[in-house]
């Protein structure tokens, strides 16, 4: 039997010289969706892309900080970003996380790596003493919701565009 070798992921706070990596995938992962979404002209989604998203990202990025937001990078063993993730506290509950973004870096992608990810976050979270993770993810992004649904997220609440999601953490001894 072939068992596919789970990533082990560590998660840092984002450096500096890791942010604009971050951001020129968040920029590239918005043109693919607004093409997907939106119709936008692959020749032309990711100058849209940058006009449009980019001075929204830079200014939360500069006051995630200050709001308590946490940003990190995903290290694989090799010392490698593979990802990255923004999370922030939920003002819906107490106890509670809000998984902003994760982005697998594109050359990651498909190797178990947002998985991994989402493992370490979870665990990093319940050892925190975070009681459940929310989130919401695109009606349209098949692959990210295949990947909450088996790790167990439930749906809470659903729009045209973006599905709400759960996950009750439980700490790891």
């Amino acid at each position: 039997m072939n068992v596919a070798r789970v990533p082990r992921i560590t998660l840092v706070p984002l450096a500096e010289h890791h942010r604009d990596a971050f951001i020129q995938e968040e920029l590239a992962n918005y043109a693919e969706e607004r093409v997907r979404d939106a119709a936008w002209p692959r020749s032309q989604a990711l100058e849209r892309a940058c006009a449009e998203l980019l001075p929204m990202l830079e200014r939360e990025l500069a006051e995630a900080g200050q709001q308590g937001h946490d940003l990190w990078s995903a290290i694989n063993t090799d010392g490698v970003v593979v990802g990255w993730l923004w999370v922030r506290p939920s003002g819906e509950r107490l106890r509670s996380a809000f998984l902003y973004q994760i982005t697998v870096a594109e050359s990651f992608r498909g190797q178990g790596y947002g998985r991994a990810i989402l493992a370490a976050l979870e665990e990093r979270l319940a050892r925190d003493g975070i009681d459940e993770l929310l989130l919401n993810v695109n009606v349209g992004n098949l692959p990210a919701r295949r990947l909450y649904a088996t790790a167990g997220y439930e749906q809470v609440g659903e729009d045209r565009r973006v599905r709400r999601l759960r996950k009750r953490l439980t700490a790891m001894s």
